[in-house]
């Protein structure tokens, strides 16, 4: 499921139509729309606003949306396991660096 068929999913369960789920988040309802047709990504500060207006774990939405924009990168690509792995591996390898604060 993508990130903007779980917010619909979300909406519909809580029984909002899409002018108020916007209106809460004080955003289009195109806008909203447009998200949950996965046609728009959402910025960060929405899906943390959609969390808060929907009660909903902010970091589960978050973590969602990130797979989402994460998966719709890697889409057309040949090779998108491995990709991830070398991902992965460079992830370790920040991790380890030591700041320069």
């Amino acid at each position: 499921m993508t990130f903007g068929e779980h917010i619909r999913k979300l909406r519909e369960q809580k029984q909002l139509l899409l002018r108020e789920l916007a209106s809460q988040m004080n955003i289009d309802t195109a806008l909203l729309s447009k998200i949950e047709r996965g046609t728009r990504i959402a910025r960060k500060e929405q899906v943390e606003d959609l969390a808060k207006v929907l009660n909903e774990n902010k970091k589960e939405l978050l973590n969602l949306w990130m797979a989402d924009k994460i998966a719709q990168m890697l889409y057309e690509q040949k090779n998108p396991s491995e990709i991830l792995k070398v991902a992965e591996k460079q992830i370790q390898y920040i991790k380890k660096k030591p700041s320069k604060r």
